[in-house]
């Protein structure tokens, strides 16, 4: 799905590009101020509501290229590709990636678009800059896939970052089984590899070879519902109930980010929806690549639709989970999962809302972690599962959902290749979500 601006074209002076000593450079359109809290920040993602020209009419967001440059030391320019989205509120955004802000830092950054600059003309130099390929603007970015009804891949570069797994097939229970719930699998580095579980085609009552395959990639779910006066397992998906997904609302992607967001009925036994949920799934670029997984941010709004919902369970069998790919619990001792927590003594089965909690796994001769982080808007108290070895965990509340109401819920996924980052690498992450950086539009 491909969003557009209506009347946004950038107007370029074709005539006579050629041959006649016309350059490409770069219309600055808004200067923004951004300032850092107190954290340094990696890899953090920043955005602000623009405005474009009006002499820029009709064309594709996706087809703009936007080029990020901070204003400093001429010899030490740092220059970052940006990407146009329209956001809720159909207003245009600009986004981008930021690879360092320096704790309680203000910067100013310039936001450009590509035009045909003639050399005779008087642009300004306040207006305009070389456009050149000192680094990455758009050559490599995020796209879809889906070959089949099964599945919709995200890929940056070519190579596959994620698998959205969203088929429901009740020809035979074995069928039903593998697709009664949507979930989110992570791909290596190489985009070859599942870092997530799966159900991988083997029904637990009839070969039960996956420890708990009902632990899907990155889901979520309650294993005690209850909904007028009846209890459902929306965790083991036992007794007929299902989460289908019913169409996509919106699928962008481009040099900054992807982003899609799916409409989810939770079906009860005869098929009828007790909640109607939108996930939206964002991942963003970032630096190294090569080390795997990537940062994702997972919104979903969970909307009650025939009456009051009550979301029960315990922590080890609801709310929103990572699961570790199968042969994490299948290894040798030297690849169980390991967790780090804020701070030393945490007991996660005792303690209560911690703000985030990350997970060190070996997986095909690699280590792995991943960094769970929970918004401080979200049902409070929470308790975080991270304990068992076999490779998952996330945060679990409880929480009443009157009907016709809908229940908000944020988190943020880090995953890296490598060993386990220090605490203070995570408590960064961590404040670049909560404590994001403010950016000002300067007149």
């Amino acid at each position: 799905m491909k969003r557009q601006i209506r009347s946004l074209t950038i107007i370029l002076a074709i005539v006579g590009a050629c041959g006649s000593g016309v350059a490409t450079g770069a219309e600055i359109i808004a200067h923004l101020r951004v300032s850092a809290p107190n954290a340094d920040l990696v890899d953090v993602p920043v955005h602000a509501v623009i405005e474009l020209p009006k002499r820029l009419t009709g064309a594709r967001l996706e087809e703009i290229k936007v080029k990020i440059t901070q204003l400093s030391d001429l010899f030490k320019t740092v220059s970052v590709p940006g990407q146009l989205v329209l956001n809720e509120k159909e207003q245009l955004e600009v986004w981008c990636v930021i690879p360092r802000l320096e704790a309680n830092s203000t910067s100013t950054w310039t936001v450009g678009v590509p035009v045909l600059v003639y050399p005779n003309t008087d642009f300004g130099p306040e207006k305009a800059f070389s456009w050149q390929s000192d680094t990455d603007f758009g050559e490599k970015a995020f796209s879809w896939q889906s070959d089949d009804a099964d599945y919709l891949d995200l890929l940056f570069d070519g190579r596959k970052v994620t698998r959205y797994m969203y088929a429901y097939d009740t020809s035979s229970p074995q069928r039903r089984f593998e697709t009664y719930k949507t979930f989110l699998h992570i791909f290596d580095a190489q985009g070859e590899n599942l870092l997530t579980n799966g159900p991988d085609g083997v029904h637990p009552y009839l070969e039960d070879k996956i420890l708990y395959p009902h632990h899907r990639g990155i889901f979520i779910g309650w294993s005690r519902l209850e909904f007028t006066g009846s209890r459902y397992d929306f965790w083991g998906m036992g007794g007929g109930v299902s989460q289908v997904h019913q169409k996509f609302l919106e699928q962008i992607a481009g040099p900054v980010l992807a982003r899609s967001t799916a409409l989810i009925h939770w079906n009860d036994k005869n098929g009828e929806p007790i909640i109607a949920e939108q996930r939206q799934t964002t991942v963003f670029r970032q630096s190294d690549p090569i080390r795997g997984g990537g940062l994702l941010e997972l919104r979903t709004e969970l909307k009650a639709v025939r009456g009051d919902v009550e979301l029960g369970g315990d922590p080890e069998h609801a709310g929103f989970q990572y699961r570790a790919h199968n042969d994490v619990d299948s290894g040798g001792k030297e690849v169980k999962a390991t967790y780090l927590f804020h701070d030393d003594g945490v007991d996660p089965k005792k303690d209560i809302d911690l703000p985030w909690a990350a997970m060190s796994y070996r997986l095909n001769n690699q280590q792995y972690c991943v960094l769970h982080m929970d918004h401080p808007s979200n049902p409070r108290p929470t308790i975080y599962s991270a304990y068992r070895d076999y490779g998952r965990f996330g945060a679990f509340f409880t929480h009443t959902i009157k009907s016709g109401e809908t229940l908000k819920l944020c988190y943020r996924i880090w995953i890296v290749g490598g060993e386990m980052p220090s605490r203070q690498q995570c408590i960064s992450r961590y404040s670049a979500f909560v404590d994001c950086p403010q950016v000002k539009v300067l007149d």
